[in-house]
């Protein structure tokens, strides 16, 4: 490749230019510092647009890249022919390290391009919250800051569809939400013309429905935007936007009929098949199997969040296990159990495992996982962390949540769906509609063991039921009446064992990582498996299951670093 610009530059100097760009473009440390100094100019030379060695490096995110060329001299505020200096680069680019740097050095933080945009606009385009969070706490930025079009880092966001920066510039309200640029367009405008269904919810819910009749410059409102486009999104937004604005007194809220009526469908759908077969004399399985293929319709397609622009968690599954165990324990204890309690032992299993199942679902459902609220501390000073502690730490073993604002952990993750981050996190679970993390993970594994225990205590219910109630009766005969008569204890027999097959899978996959002294999501961070006899492996288990310390570490686990248990939760 070949440099050139405003200036000239020939013969051998050229060609080591241009071995300086590439070897900055390669992360060549070694060859970057020989060219420096065999020729110290090289870092004042520009190339195509005006960029120097620096603008690049900036560009690449090499952090020794920028620190040997910022050592030789190099010009931090140096602009290339579009007025875009290091700092934009680097906040192009999003690294908040390189970016602490260049300020340290005296990169001006006043210096814009030729279309007003500072380097918070730079960071903004480039979704980087990192840097914008440290260039308003760091560097006090005004982070409602406007460039030559008027467009706020809100707009630029709606632009873009940078979602975690949008949530990060409505917290506290970083940005104004009616705030219009030289078309006169709010960032809903820009929101809706681009088909961010999540946005423009959002938007709406905190700017109320009024905000769908203002008009911008070219005579759209929001709803217009929309109509005009055909992607996705602008189909999914029309039918609702439009309803909005033919109602404009209609206060905005989220879809809590559709939510609740997906939360208790699968029970109102199971409790209403059943009500009608106890109503028939025979054929009682066709009304079952016509309840499970529409079940299978209704699942079609699902996935973790409902189908609506405000993507909410998706409950049907929760419902599913809800209406599942509900059943059962029904079904178990008004037609099964009058047949086989006198058997004690079947008695005694029946009225220990049910409830405690009941009882420790319900606790799940309240019980916090270890939501993580405040930033770590360090370990030797005990000091709380921020963006600029992990700035000045080449690699910190600390991480920044854009979405709750937070230093955490390596051993911390942040939930999507939740909205929170959690320590120990081990996977977000579909039927409990939360996060299994470190204040429930025994709790989820007990309820595994104790789902799997009342599905085969159904399973033998229901065969000590068929050999009491059809006893010296041949199989055709026992077949046929339990097809036509029996149907709801028999459609959970099937439920019940796919289910145990199921829950046996998934606990035998716990019991395996538990061992280890891993999680599902922190299995991948292990650099080293454990190996364990099957004693050593059971003991592990058993220990964890009674929330006691593992007698057998694995040392290479994160779990078990000296910083992995010092976030407040």
């Amino acid at each position: 490749m070949s440099y050139q610009n405003a200036v000239t530059i020939a013969g051998a100097q050229a060609t080591a230019f241009e071995m300086l760009m590439d070897a900055v473009g390669r992360n060549q440390s070694p060859v970057i510092q020989q060219l420096l100094s065999s020729d110290p100019h090289l870092v004042h030379l520009k190339g195509w647009h005006g960029i120097t060695a620096l603008h690049k490096a900036c560009l690449i995110g090499d952090y020794n890249s920028v620190l040997m060329l910022i050592q030789a001299n190099s010009d931090v505020n140096a602009a290339t022919d579009h007025l875009e200096t290091p700092l934009h680069y680097a906040c192009k680019r999003g690294t908040p390290s390189i970016v602490h740097l260049l300020v340290q050095c005296g990169a001006r933080l006043d210096l814009k391009d030729k279309l007003g945009r500072s380097a918070l606009h730079h960071a903004a385009e480039a979704g980087s919250v990192q840097v914008v969070k440290y260039l308003e706490e760091v560097c006090e930025v005004n982070t409602g800051e406007q460039d030559l079009k008027l467009q706020s880092p809100l707009h630029i966001a709606c632009t873009y569809g940078h979602y975690d920066l949008f949530h990060f510039l409505l917290k506290n309200r970083r940005c104004e939400l009616l705030q219009e640029d030289i078309e006169g367009n709010l960032p809903i405008h820009l929101a809706c013309k681009h088909g961010f269904g999540h946005m423009t919810w959002t938007l709406l819910c905190l700017s109320g429905v009024s905000v769908l009749s203002r008009v911008n410059k070219g005579g759209y409102t929001p709803v217009d935007l929309v109509l005009q486009g055909d992607s996705y999104g602008h189909k999914e937004l029309a039918g609702i936007l439009t309803g909005y604005r033919e109602h404009p007194n209609k206060p905005v809220s989220g879809p809590v009929l559709l939510w609740y009526g997906w939360l208790m469908f699968p029970f109102t759908l199971y409790s209403v098949t059943t009500i009608l077969c106890q109503q028939m004399e025979s054929y009682q399985f066709l009304i079952y199997l016509a309840a499970f293929l529409i079940a299978g319709i209704a699942m079609n397609g699902m996935t973790h969040r409902i189908k609506h622009i405000c993507r909410w968690p998706n409950p049907f599954y929760a419902g599913v296990f809800a209406a599942g165990i509900t059943h059962t324990t029904f079904c178990y204890f008004w037609i099964i159990f009058p047949y086989i309690y006198t058997t004690w032992w079947v008695t005694l299993f029946s009225f220990i495992i049910c409830p405690l199942l009941h009882l420790l679902f319900w606790t799940l459902l309240v019980k916090d996982p270890g939501s993580v609220t405040v930033s770590t501390h360090d370990i030797s000073t005990g000091k709380t962390l921020t963006l600029l502690d992990l700035c000045m730490i080449r690699n910190p073993p600390y991480n920044y949540c854009p979405s709750c604002d937070l230093v955490t952990n390596e051993v911390t993750k942040h939930c999507k769906l939740c909205d929170k981050c959690f320590l120990h996190l081990d996977h977000h679970c579909l039927f409990l509609l939360k996060c299994v993390a470190i204040r429930n993970h025994v709790h989820f594994v007990w309820l595994l063991i104790l789902s799997v225990l009342n599905m085969l205590a159904y399973l033998l219910g229901f065969f000590l039921y068929s050999h009491t109630r059809f006893d010296r009766q041949s199989w055709s005969d026992i077949a046929s009446q339990t097809l036509h008569q029996q149907a709801w204890p028999l459609s959970l027999v099937l439920l019940n064992s796919w289910s145990a097959i199921w829950c046996s899978f998934l606990l035998h996959t716990q019991y395996t990582q538990v061992t280890k002294g891993c999680t599902t999501y922190f299995m991948h961070s292990v650099t080293q498996p454990l190996s364990l006899t099957r004693l050593q492996a059971l003991t592990n288990f058993v220990h964890f299951l009674f929330n006691s310390p593992l007698p057998y570490k694995n040392p290479h686990s994160k779990l078990y670093s000296s910083h992995s248990t010092e976030v407040t939760i």
